[in-house]
């Protein structure tokens, strides 16, 4: 290999780096954005519970907050796909009981300990049609 194929691989390597890292950087950015709106969600269910402790009929109404524990587990199931897709851009995976990123090939996190799950896959399945990650609730509630 002649010095000027060994500079181009080397400046098309540096240039998927930059790709990956400018990627995992915008779903970080999104995340951070989506734990504010999760902040807003949790403030918003405070000040109805709030305002229905002074007026004093408590316990507060579930539908009245129902809403809003909808759209935080959205955005909780939206972050956890978008640290899912880092994971898979750097090679790691996510530990699901810290959600702090291992390397690909780690038996236990390294943050909590837990050990990864191995999941078997028969002959009746393949690995691309397993679920990464389902949203919490019902396909029916999803609609």
């Amino acid at each position: 290999m002649s010095f000027f194929d060994k500079f181009k691989a080397g400046v098309s390597d540096a240039g998927n780096k930059a790709k990956i890292l400018v990627e995992v950087n915008k779903l970080k950015l999104q995340n951070s954005g989506k734990k504010s709106d999760i902040n807003e969600q949790l403030l918003e269910i405070g000040k109805v519970v709030y305002g229905v402790a002074e007026a004093g009929q408590w316990p507060p109404d579930r539908e009245g907050i129902q809403s809003y524990v909808a759209k935080i587990q959205e955005l909780k199931f939206e972050i956890e796909q978008n640290q899912l897709q880092i994971a898979n851009l750097t090679d790691e995976k996510v530990c699901r009981s810290c959600g702090n990123n291992s390397p690909i090939n780690a038996k236990f996190c390294s943050h909590c300990g837990k050990t990864f799950e191995v999941i078997q896959v028969g002959e009746d399945q393949s690995a691309d049609h397993l679920p990464l990650l389902e949203q919490p609730g019902s396909e029916d509630e999803r609609k």
